[in-house]
Order: structure tokens, then sequence, then C-alpha cells
């Protein structure tokens, strides 16, 4: 799968706000600069939950912070995704 597909699949899963879908792709990626930490993070903590409970983690903050970090790493496709749920 190259890098183009996975993000049309990230952009898709953005559009349908399905953000543990989009955290597991976007995971995968090399480059995800100052976002990688909270990108994968949450991507783990999506993974294994009950991982990231035991050692005392909120896993709804994990995953809001990855969805912070991939709206803001992916800011161009997260606006597309949202021109089009919208219609525009």
């Amino acid at each position: 799968m190259d890098q183009a597909s996975k993000l049309q699949k990230i952009r898709d899963a953005m559009t349908d706000d399905d953000w543990d879908k989009a955290l597991k792709i976007a995971a995968s990626f090399q480059r995800l600069g100052e976002h990688k930490e909270a990108i994968e993070k949450a991507a783990s903590a999506v993974s294994s939950p009950n991982f990231y409970r035991s050692l005392g983690e909120d896993i709804d903050k994990l995953k809001s912070d990855g969805i912070a970090a991939l709206k803001s790493r992916f800011n161009k496709s997260w606006e597309e995704s949202q021109r089009k749920k919208n219609g525009a």
C-alpha cells in the first residue's frame, strides 16, 4: 500500500468520523513530525485500552489528543473532509 492510498484512507475515515481507523492508519506513517507521539499513543490506546487503563491513562484524553494531532498534521485533509461532509 503506497502513501497516497493511506492518505486517502485517512481522509475517508476523517470524513466518516471514524477516528479510531484514522489514528491506526496514521500511526503507520514514518513522518508525523511533532504529532508522532500523540498519534501513536492514541492508536495504541485504541488497540489496547485495558493496558493503558492499567497504567492509569485516560483513554478518552489520549484519543482526543490524538485526534487533535491528526487534525493539525493533516489540516488540509481535515478541512477538505469537512467541506465534503457539509456539502460545500
